[in-house]
């Protein structure tokens, strides 16, 4: 089982979060032996050779590594399944690697395809959806017609797993109901809400040494899963070992007071840091992708200050905030970088700036597509209207680097740590010592040189065929 990664990853060697998914499938069809690489650790050298059968999860940065991996077994006779979520939107692509493609949730996919791998009969496409799926004529598909009760998915087999990583990673929910366009998060996983036990997931967390990220798409939940996070909070808080955690979350929580009832329980069970998708400071932008309604925005408000509003009672519990922004929609310009960046300085907000790419699998891949405006073989796909290329590379890279400098990093730490008054003494030393490693190594990744790779560079992008898509 291989976590592909590509050799000039910016993440390479820096990542510190536990592969969770292949451990995840191992655990489903639990009778047979397996090894795990993952390469954003591991070296390529490591790829065992005396294996029946490989799966490779491949996100979009490692779709061309991912194809190289598997043409290397396929040479050697060896059957190769792709998943993960760049297989999910690009299926057919993948095929063309691949002896067999998994597209979504895998966990009630990888039995069948062990089963029909030892069989010698494996099917073209293993599906996990409840929306038919259409292949083109010839292509055999075995497709499960509904997403996985999370309460029958088995604790993740992590003894697979050969390395400590600085972070556990385990999971409670999946679905969001937002569907912001440039989001694959709803297609994948649905718009509806699933959740494990509560006490499963404080079992597994009782295991974990040390921190954790907790992968929900919104550790601060929507108004259909407060109850299920107040009560996971409680139940991790009462843990005899105090252990702290990291996830992602929305605004609209923090408008909301039984949301704010969840993010304080999830202070007490020792969340540390949040990421939010603040994704634009351009009001237009957020209206249009659909952003605007994780931000806790009503009515005629201000978007920009209600946001600044929500992220400071945030801080105000103790935590700290990155936000995670786009530039590239219409109406944006080249000093749009420069704006995202003093907003960010002016709220305490870590920053994390990216030119907007469209995925495929997402609403505004299919747009743009439509549109006549992808070109899927550089690494920005899309026109920027009125940026030039070169221009817009080197403001990401000014911006990134400037947000990082060793001056800005202190300034943030100085202004978390009124925030941290209210804390024993031992926990307010962890806490500025977390903020200023986390800074540190968020500016390690942000000015690594990979992140600006040249956009009309074809080997940024893929350039093996079109994708049609169903």
């Amino acid at each position: 089982m291989v976590l592909a990664s590509s050799p000039t990853d910016p993440l390479r060697r820096n990542d510190p979060f536990m592969p969770l998914s292949l451990p995840l499938l191992a655990a489903t069809a639990p009778d047979h032996d397996y090894r795990l690489v993952d390469l954003l650790w591991d070296d390529p050298g490591d790829l065992p050779n005396d294996v029946d059968l490989v799966g490779i999860s491949m996100r979009y940065t490692a779709e061309k590594e991912a194809y190289r991996i598997a043409e290397r077994y396929r040479r050697a006779g060896i059957p190769v399944v792709i998943g993960g979520p760049q297989a999910s939107a690009v299926p057919l692509r993948a095929l063309r690697h691949a002896n067999a493609v998994a597209v979504g949730e895998g966990e009630p996919l990888w039995p069948v395809i062990v089963r029909d791998a030892e069989a010698g009969d494996l099917k073209d496409l293993y599906v996990c959806s409840p929306r038919p799926f259409e292949a083109p004529v010839g292509i055999r598909v075995h497709q499960v017609l509904e997403y996985p009760d999370l309460a029958t998915i088995p604790r993740a087999h992590r003894h697979l797993v050969r390395r400590r990583y600085r972070f556990d990673t385990v999971f409670a929910v999946r679905g969001c109901p937002i569907d912001c366009d440039f989001c694959a998060v709803p297609s994948m996983f649905g718009r509806a809400f699933r959740h494990r036990p509560v006490e499963e997931v404080v079992a597994e967390i009782d295991t974990f040494r040390g921190y954790y990220y907790l992968l929900d798409d919104t550790v601060f939940g929507k108004p259909a899963t407060y109850d299920y996070y107040r009560e996971l909070y409680r139940r991790i808080a009462e843990l005899p070992r105090r252990r702290f955690f990291i996830g992602q979350g929305n605004l609209d929580a923090v408008a909301d007071p039984r949301g704010r009832e969840v993010i304080q329980a999830a202070v007490r069970a020792g969340l540390l840091y949040v990421m939010v998708g603040l994704e634009s400071i351009n009001p237009a932008t957020l209206d249009a992708s659909g952003a605007v309604r994780k931000m806790g925005v009503r009515g005629a408000e201000d978007p920009l200050e209600r946001m600044a509003e929500h992220v400071r009672w945030l801080q105000q519990q103790g935590l700290v905030v990155s936000g995670w922004f786009v530039v590239g929609y219409e109406g944006d310009d080249l000093g749009t970088w420069q704006r995202t960046l003093d907003f960010c300085r002016a709220h305490g907000i870590l920053p994390v700036i990216f030119p907007i790419k469209a995925l495929p699998g997402t609403r505004l891949h299919r747009r743009l597509a439509e549109e006549g405006r992808l070109d899927d073989r550089r690494f920005l796909n899309l026109r920027y209207p009125g940026l030039d290329d070169e221009a817009l590379v080197a403001e990401w890279r000014r911006v990134s680097r400037e947000g990082y400098r060793f001056r800005e990093r202190w300034a943030r730490n100085r202004f978390y740590r009124q925030f941290f008054r209210h804390l024993p003494p031992q926990d307010r030393v962890h806490h500025f010592l977390f903020t200023w490693i986390l800074q540190a190594k968020m500016g390690q990744g942000l000015m690594h040189d990979e992140f600006y790779l040249d956009p009309r560079d074809p080997e940024n992008g893929i350039d093996d065929g079109r994708e049609p898509t169903p």
